[in-house]
């Protein structure tokens, strides 16, 4: 072989091998961009259902609490926030207890529509709480339009993560409803936009974020977060259910609330894994045992009615208004969270009778000045008893109360 024939032969070779890298080079990048593409389309946040699912209750009974019972106690709940620095917690408590379509002959008392106006307008909420308050909603830096609600703060905010976007699902607000910023116009779409991609399955609170993600989502079952998390509706109930009973606001009880209300809507759209709807109807079954084998006699319950859990006994905690105000806040969430419960996860008649007695005769004992103090507690009470006895509370009261 002559040398000008090796050297086109090494130059050949070489050639390929330069030709090879390339194309393992090309097909390298055409696959991380597909890659990449492919996990921007996973993270990429769910379509939205613009009109909320509509959770509805399973149980009524009517024979639990008389009309005019439930009237009385309704109208001591009547929202009485018109003027200045009406309590964010206590709007969207009123609100999410009446509803938007609630109207009142007492001037003092703010409509449906004027509560959730309040949480919605910045115009509406800076003339109740005066031009030196911090804005509840809060722009986006990046984009105006996005939205959060200032939590956490003092009296002119929400007390909970997403405690605000799941009250406004609760009473029907459909994703394209306008909002007024302190920058302009958005919608509440905006703000359950930021609601899906800040959600983390290990963020503190996670009671109304599943509720919001529970009426907005329609069928939706899996979904990738900002994080690169898979959200399912089972890991979603794991996490309810993984802290003890106690643990989580309202001693517990929200948790409960939350997995109940999945419970209903698994019914229809199969949001959950056959293994994991009946862990979570087991996990209630066991919550109602606690709370039957921890009943006062008088009715109520208290912040230590889990009793001895699996790791251990509970320490009692007192909530910040004393013992009456935690019995009425824990007696009024059970009693709410048993309304859309299954049927196997139910207490005993005697032990619902007994609760609905006991609301009934120590709400009658109640001072104007307490009927202000526990307000948020209290709404519990109200929409509980309202439930079981099958109305809507603006119905319930009498014309002479409205």
């Amino acid at each position: 072989m002559s040398a000008n024939s090796g050297i086109r032969q090494s130059a050949s070779g070489r050639a390929v091998i330069v030709l090879v890298h390339a194309i393992v080079i090309i097909c390298g990048a055409a696959y991380a961009g597909l890659r990449y593409e492919r996990l921007q389309l996973d993270r990429q946040l769910p379509t939205l259902s613009n009109a909320p699912r509509s959770i509805t209750p399973r149980h009524q009974r009517p024979s639990l609490v008389t009309d005019a019972e439930l009237a009385r106690i309704l109208d001591h709940l009547k929202p009485r926030l018109r003027g200045r620095n009406p309590k964010i917690n206590s709007v969207e408590h009123a609100l999410r207890l009446w509803g938007t379509d609630a109207v009142f002959d007492d001037e003092a008392c703010l409509s449906g529509a004027e509560l959730r106006e309040l949480l919605l307008d910045h115009r509406t909420f800076a003339s109740a709480w005066g031009p030196k308050s911090k804005p509840f909603i809060m722009p986006d830096t990046r984009d105006p339009a996005v939205i959060a609600f200032r939590t956490d703060a003092g009296n002119a905010t929400s007390s909970h993560v997403d405690h605000t976007l799941a009250c406004l699902a609760e009473v029907g607000t459909p994703v394209d409803f306008p909002v007024i910023t302190p920058r302009g116009e958005s919608t509440v779409g905006r703000g359950l936009e930021l609601s899906l991609r800040q959600f983390s399955l290990n963020q503190e609170e996670y009671e109304w974020s599943a509720m919001v993600f529970l009426h907005y989502l329609g069928d939706k079952k899996v979904w990738t977060s900002t994080e690169g998390q898979q959200i399912t509706w089972d890991r979603i109930a794991d996490r309810l259910m993984r802290q003890r009973f106690i643990q989580g606001v309202c001693f517990g009880q929200h948790r409960l609330y939350t997995l109940a209300a999945l419970l209903r809507v698994d019914e229809d759209e199969r949001l959950l894994s056959p293994e994991t709807r009946t862990r979570v109807i087991e996990h209630l079954q066991m919550a109602t045992a606690a709370l039957v084998k921890s009943q006062h006699a008088e009715g109520w319950w208290g912040g230590d009615w889990p009793g001895v859990e699996r790791d251990g006994p509970n320490v009692p905690v007192d909530g910040p208004f004393g013992p009456q105000a935690d019995r009425l806040l824990m007696t009024g969430h059970a009693l709410e969270w048993w309304a859309y419960a299954p049927p196997e996860a139910l207490p005993p008649e005697d032990v619902l009778e007994r609760a609905t007695r006991w609301l009934v005769t120590e709400t009658d004992g109640l001072t104007p000045e307490q009927w202000t103090r526990y307000y948020p507690f209290l709404t519990h009470v109200g929409r509980a008893l309202a439930l079981w006895h099958g109305v809507e509370p603006h119905a319930a009261l009498v014309p002479s109360q409205r």
